[in-house]
């Protein structure tokens, strides 16, 4: 029996349009007179095309620690979402997620050793100085992860949806019926990574943290179940193929439907949309 796997989500934003413009107003401010540098950062966006690109299937293993990837780091004052401020600032607990069986075959055993047992978000910074230390610990783009979290919330940690009836489900989130499942600025589902609640919701890094780990581990060929699912004309899934990955963290399919209508291959469409197009360097993102 396979482990359960992500189900389609439908993220909900929860501004206040008079608090969008109060922010778009600050952050026009801002933009004009520049955040106030410290010594050895400067006060500006990330560069066009980010700092790192993908490691190739396999580098697992020599993928830097949390120490390691937070010297990667490129720091800079530049803060578009001050409402994150304090999840950014937050560092989980005692973060530890639940291994997975290996007898269900669900996953390949490094899931739990490379995967589960690295995800610890810690890490503090800026809103793009946490995706830069994911990018840098896991081997994937940090252009990449911006252009998620940019379809997910458009940068802010406070999102939160897929709410549901299910008590079990609730459960998980120390709540009752309805209630949210989904948390933080790249949707994490809390149901989908037992143990990973509350700090999907409450710290920026634990949850950019486990999506740069899905990626990881899906792109290195470890997410066994979804050879079972997906569009049996674009192939099976396998290493290698990292937008797959990116469908697969919004429908829990291969390659899944089309674009227009929601589904892996349209979430593909849309987060691809946004990496060319970069609008976190936009002047009033």
């Amino acid at each position: 029996m396979l482990a359960p796997r992500p189900v389609r989500r439908r993220t909900v934003l929860l501004v206040v349009a008079l608090v969008v413009a109060v922010l778009l107003g600050t952050l026009g401010v801002a933009a004009a007179q520049g955040w106030p540098p410290f010594e050895g950062e400067d006060s500006g966006p990330p560069l066009a095309g980010g700092y790192f690109s993908l490691s190739p299937v396999g580098s697992y293993a020599s993928l830097p620690d949390d120490k390691g990837a937070a010297a990667e780091v490129h720091r800079s004052t530049w803060e578009p979402r001050r409402d994150n401020e304090t999840y950014n600032g937050t560092v989980p607990e005692g973060l530890r997620l639940v291994p997975r069986d290996p007898s269900t075959r669900a996953y390949d055993p490094r899931w739990n050793t490379h995967v589960l047992r690295r995800v610890t978000g810690d890490f503090t910074g800026t809103t793009d100085e946490i995706f830069q230390w994911a990018a840098a610990k896991w081997g994937v783009p940090d252009d990449l992860l911006r252009a998620m979290a940019y379809r997910e919330s458009e940068w802010r940690q406070g999102n939160f949806g897929d709410e549901v009836d299910d008590a079990a489900a609730c459960a998980e989130v120390h709540s009752t019926p309805p209630c949210a499942v989904t948390f933080g600025i790249v949707g994490v589902r809390s149901t989908s990574w037992p143990g990973i609640f509350p700090w999907n919701r409450d710290s920026t890094a634990a949850a950019v943290d486990v999506l740069g780990g899905w990626l990881r581990g899906c792109y290195e060929g470890w997410v066994w179940w979804l050879r079972d699912h997906g569009h049996a004309g674009r192939g099976v899934y396998r290493a290698g193929d990292l937008w797959g990955c990116v469908g697969a963290w919004f429908s829990g399919d291969w390659h899944d439907g089309a674009v227009g209508v929601p589904s892996g291959e349209n979430y593909i469409h849309r987060v691809k949309d946004a990496y060319r197009q970069r609008p976190w360097l936009a002047r009033l993102f």
